[in-house]
């Protein structure tokens, strides 16, 4: 008859066989074939996605968010790079963009393919004078054109963000020197130029460094250009560095604020107003 104590020791020796068996059990399949039983997380996140390209693989993680917000994708999931890029990979693949490779003929009007070579290789000039800049200057020009770049991490995204800048102000100004929202300060050769362009207002103060009344406006200014946004172009000239220019507009008076609209003058106003007064002026011209 078996004792409590031989008993224990059989128990003992089944459980280490039954442990010792599972083991066993799990290990052979990894040892025969560890490419069944593991895989990279790269191949777990692709598994029903196409290869990612180069171009996707490139962008930067601000890029690829930018991106997928733009096409209403959600992306709260995504904690890495890796998951962003298969994000952004599924958003095309979804919408027919995804390959960059097919080859779609389309009949092209000779002078809008001259048009659009041409600004390709405008922008690509531009692009290549941005990348030459250092990164100190780069978050400099964001600054001048209020731009914020505090998130900005890596070079190429503070480039992106200056060759956006420069894009819209392009689009926004005749000469790319005045930004929506902002007071740009121009030659007369500037305001020439700008005067050219009839498609935006164009608010123009004529002041000089010494005139106390010009100097106690200027804050004032920067408050309407800030509240006038995308509707009016707003800048200064100098009178003293631009004398011939001023002389052209008849300027009489400092500050002198002139309105044009098409191209026109609309209406002009001599003295220092405040931001409300200025925004009514403006308004009731336009």
């Amino acid at each position: 008859m078996m004792g409590m104590e031989d008993f224990r020791v059989a128990r003992f020796g089944l459980v280490v066989g039954l442990v010792f068996s599972l083991c066993a059990h799990q290990a052979i399949p990894f040892t025969l074939s560890p490419q069944s039983t593991w895989r990279p997380r790269w191949a777990i996140l692709t598994r029903n996605v196409s290869p990612v390209s180069h171009e996707e693989l490139s962008l930067s993680v601000s890029e690829i968010k930018k991106e997928l917000k733009e096409r209403g994708v959600s992306f709260a999931d995504c904690f890495d790079k890796e998951s962003l890029v298969v994000r952004l990979k599924e958003s095309r693949m979804n919408d027919g963009s995804g390959d960059a490779n097919l080859d779609v003929n389309i009949p092209v009007d000779s002078d809008d393919a001259n048009s659009n070579t041409n600004t390709k290789k405008n922008d690509s000039s531009i692009l290549e004078e941005v990348r030459s800049m250092t990164v100190r200057q780069l978050r400099e020009e964001l600054a001048r054109r209020n731009q914020r770049w505090g998130s900005l991490i890596e070079k190429e995204d503070l480039v992106q963000a200056v060759c956006r800048a420069r894009t819209k102000a392009a689009e926004f100004s005749a000469t790319g020197a005045i930004a929506p929202g902002e007071v740009a300060d121009l030659t007369g050769e500037q305001l020439v130029a700008e005067l050219a362009k009839t498609d935006t207002p164009l608010l123009l103060d004529a002041y000089a460094v010494w005139c106390g009344p010009c100097q106690m406006m200027a804050p004032q200014l920067v408050e309407v250009a800030k509240a006038l946004g995308d509707r009016v172009r707003v800048a200064k000239m100098d009178t003293d560095k631009h004398p011939e220019q001023a002389s052209k507009l008849k300027v009489q008076g400092l500050p002198t604020l002139i309105l044009y609209v098409n191209g026109n003058e609309r209406d002009r106003i001599e003295g220092a107003l405040m931001k409300d007064q200025l925004l009514g002026w403006i308004n009731s011209k336009l």
